[in-house]
């Protein structure tokens, strides 16, 4: 009796191992196609609400150090270390993914968006990795400088 316990037992887990694997071939490609970009951030520095309180809305550059697919929340590390009251170290976060604002890929730069006057953004505050809110007021132009050359 106890042999066919243990069968039973083998065949459940196996079950549910073969289960959960296929779970997230269950979802529909647009939540599998976000699971995918969530993942491919590992590594990756991203815009990060750390505080939940609206009032507040504290935002900092951080590297993400793991995207936990069941939970779909990011762990996150702010690298610059914090102040004295914080006893000088580097913080941990764990947000969901309404938190993480993405930055385009270095290495393909079709990813970068030109924004127009006028649109909100985040913006670093030069030497640390805290946001701010600001506004864009004017884009970049495009010069075209022409030289006259005088020909003899």
């Amino acid at each position: 009796m106890l042999l066919t316990s243990n069968i039973a037992d083998g065949s459940d887990q196996k079950r549910r191992r073969m289960k959960s694997d296929s779970d997230i071939s269950r979802l529909s490609p647009a939540m599998r196609s976000h699971i995918e970009a969530c993942l491919s951030l590992k590594d990756e520095q991203v815009a990060a609400r750390v505080t939940s309180d609206a009032e507040k809305d504290e935002w900092f550059v951080v590297k993400v150090i793991n995207f936990d697919e069941k939970t779909k929340e990011f762990e996150v590390l702010d690298e610059e270390p914090g102040d004295d009251e914080e006893g000088g170290v580097q913080k941990k976060y764990k947000l969901p993914a309404s938190c993480i604002i993405p930055f385009p890929k270095r290495h393909d730069p079709s990813g970068t968006q030109e924004f127009p006057a006028g649109r909100n953004v985040l913006a670093v505050y030069p030497g640390t990795t805290a946001l701010y809110k600001a506004t864009v007021i004017s884009t970049p132009r495009k010069v075209t400088i022409l030289v006259s050359i005088g020909i003899r």
